[in-house]
């Protein structure tokens, strides 16, 4: 068998644990937090015998060993509960919030991908110089603030004294009607629809939120590339194809940059992966309807249907992502599939 399917075969069947682990992993700790979701639903006026019952009709009287039992035959079903609270299947919440995400993830990831590249290669060749400096300073700061309060400070300078910014209300400025929907993320669906007015405010809406998505990206992919580099630039047989004369774009961009990319592959799989679920904070800064905001409300609420929902699709996401990571690395580099 080529030494592509056995590695192709060997992570497919390396996810089997990895999800069975995060399905335990959840659904433990959703249970054990203090708090009774039953609690909630009866309200301010507590009654005993409308708790029993509510109680009962989540399952939460039965034995923690039972309700898991349950929980993996509605996965095996593809149904990911029913939440109480919100009066909606879990699938339904998530198919609704997801293109959102989704969304503002690659508006990020578009950003944050090619200016990395770009800085990375750049740092690594004015290594110790001005350039390289102020590469280093930016994504030091970038890594150390936080990423709410970057977005904070960005909405008050470019839209509470500049006024550049839209409010920071959502995918679309709310004297807007939403456009058709067709895939659920707003961009697309006004292009789709020809709806202009749409696309142009939304596209306006997803700048600040993607931009201070990306910053942390940014500074984490290239550092790690610059470092690569450096290191592939310093060995022997570099050191011999700058020797025999070949343009320095080809030996950075078909030799340096390829043997360099596996680090920043790997770094930059877990950044896309972290997005693709959903950011919480990012979400709730700017009102964004998407998976972040969603498993937030529910954690306030103790809705265990959704929360799981919430963090079993980002960690099969997460897993996705790493999985095509592993792929990518095995064609950047054949040395992997051995």
């Amino acid at each position: 068998m080529n030494s592509f399917y056995k590695f192709l075969i060997f992570r497919i069947l390396s996810l089997i644990p990895t999800i069975f682990g995060v399905i335990v992993i959840t659904f433990i700790l959703s249970h054990v937090v203090p708090g009774n979701p039953a609690r909630i639903l009866v309200g301010p006026e507590f009654n005993q015998q409308e708790y029993l019952v509510i109680e009962r009709e989540l399952g939460l009287n039965k034995p923690l060993w039972d309700q898991f039992l349950i929980y993996l035959y509605s996965l095996a079903h593809f149904n990911l509960g029913y939440s109480f609270v919100e009066g909606n299947s879990v699938n339904t919440l998530i198919g609704e919030h997801f293109p959102a995400s989704f969304e503002l993830a690659i508006a990020s990831l578009v950003i944050s991908i090619p200016i990395a590249l770009v800085t990375g290669i750049y740092s690594s060749l004015r290594a110790n110089k001005a350039g390289d400096h102020g590469v280093r300073v930016f994504s030091l700061l970038a890594i150390s603030m936080p990423v709410f309060w970057i977005e904070m400070i960005m909405i008050i300078v470019f839209y509470v004294n500049l006024g550049w910014a839209p409010a920071p209300d959502g995918q679309l400025s709310v004297y807007l009607a939403q456009p058709n929907t067709y895939t659920g993320m707003t961009i697309l669906d006004s292009l789709l629809s020809l709806n202009i007015p749409d696309f142009i405010n939304s596209l306006w809406h997803i700048i600040l939120p993607a931009l201070g998505l990306s910053l942390a990206g940014i500074a984490i992919i290239s550092r790690v590339l610059r470092s690569s580099m450096l290191d592939v630039l310093n060995k022997d047989y570099m050191r011999t194809v700058f020797a025999i004369g070949l343009p320095k774009k080809i030996i950075v961009n078909k030799y340096a940059l390829r043997n360099a990319l596996l680090p920043a592959i790997t770094v930059g799989a877990i950044q896309a992966g972290a997005l693709m679920g959903g950011v919480v904070l990012t979400e709730s800064v700017f009102s964004w309807q998407g998976m972040g905001l969603l498993a937030y409300q529910a954690i306030l609420q103790l809705d265990y249907p959704t929360v799981m929902g919430v963090v079993l699709i980002s960690a099969l996401l997460f897993t996705l992502v790493n999985f095509a990571a592993d792929l990518l690395y095995a064609y950047v580099d054949p040395r992997v599939r051995l």
